[in-house]
């Protein structure tokens, strides 16, 4: 089983944050959530989804989806600063406890799917 983001189905909702959240406090806290939305500053109303996995960072954007390794740094480009909160907390454990993905759950729009 594999949690899979389709970035254009996602409407930014936070959903996804809040389900997360509560799976690790049992409060609606986006904070402590494996997901993160985000937007830039270069380009109006563009935004994606991060979800943090073990070793990963899964990046859901308009364009597509990538998958970086944790730790490493592309040569010439610089860290944003709107990046380091997700790597505060804790990584995706499939919603350890729970008898499904609460992400994928309460996603309105189907962004987030279960393999």
């Amino acid at each position: 089983m594999a949690l899979k983001i389709e970035p254009s189905k996602c409407i930014e909702c936070g959903a996804c944050e809040l389900a997360c959240g509560y799976h690790w406090d049992r409060a609606f806290s986006p904070i402590t959530s494996s997901i993160m939305t985000y937007r830039t500053r270069e380009k109006k109303n563009y935004f994606g989804l991060i979800l943090k996995e073990e070793e990963n960072l899964v990046l859901g954007r308009p364009e597509g989806v990538e998958v970086q390794r944790i730790g490493a740094v592309e040569e010439g480009v610089e860290a944003d600063a709107s990046a380091k909160p997700i790597m505060l907390r804790e990584g995706c454990d499939m919603c350890d406890g729970f008898d499904n993905l609460l992400c994928v759950q309460y996603c309105p729009t189907g962004a987030m799917y279960q393999e």
